[in-house]
């Protein structure tokens, strides 16, 4: 039992860290701003994952709004920000 939670601990303690902040130098990217100010704080992207779902129930098609993932990679960090509709939902930080 005791193996088990300290696994469990060290798998917390590494894992990635989601917030709706992010500083970038002396200016701060927060949840709901748009994609040209990640852009302009950011620059380009190192990758861009684009993310469309559709959910099929009872004879209904759903499709959510169209997101995207564009994630930032530098020494060792990867920084994903996801954009909902042109407007950041969420930062996460891996280290």
């Amino acid at each position: 039992m005791r193996t088990l939670l300290v696994g469990s601990l060290w798998l917390l303690a590494f894992a990635a860290t989601a917030s709706d902040t992010l500083r970038v130098g002396s200016h701060l990217l927060v949840a709901g701003d748009s994609a040209a100010k990640v852009r302009e704080l950011l620059g380009r992207p190192t990758r861009v994952a684009r993310h469309r779902t559709r959910r099929h129930g009872r004879g209904v098609v759903v499709v959510t709004p169209a997101s995207e993932s564009w994630i930032y990679r530098d020494s060792g960090h990867e920084i994903t920000i996801t954009l909902v509709d042109g407007e950041v939902a969420e930062i996460e930080q891996r280290p």
